[in-house]
């Protein structure tokens, strides 16, 4: 799978720039060119948690907001799933999302 993070800075939150570098040490991942700033890919839902976990610890505190974009190998096999989903949306399940009580 692959995961897309797009990141909202505030002028009175830290630098882009300070923060592109301590995501680089801490993660090992660097901005990109396109749509979206930080991208990476993973096998299990334990990769995607910890990468998510420590993206979430390094900017904690920062002033910065973040979205996650998941998409499958295939992007015909399944569409893009907005994490959280949009407001007014039915409950979306998150391909690395497992609920530890039943439903």
């Amino acid at each position: 799978m692959h995961s897309y993070v797009d990141l909202y800075f505030s002028p009175d939150g830290e630098s882009p720039l300070d923060l592109a570098e301590r995501i680089r040490a801490r993660l090992g991942l660097s901005p990109i060119v396109g749509p979206h700033d930080l991208a990476f890919e993973w096998e299990t839902v334990e990769q995607f948690r910890r990468v998510l976990a420590t993206l979430h610890e390094v900017l904690k505190g920062t002033g910065t907001l973040y979205r996650v974009e998941t998409l499958a190998h295939d992007p015909q096999f399944l569409d893009p799933v907005p994490w959280p989903p949009p407001i007014g949306v039915g409950p979306a399940r998150h391909p690395a999302f497992e609920p530890t009580t039943p439903r």
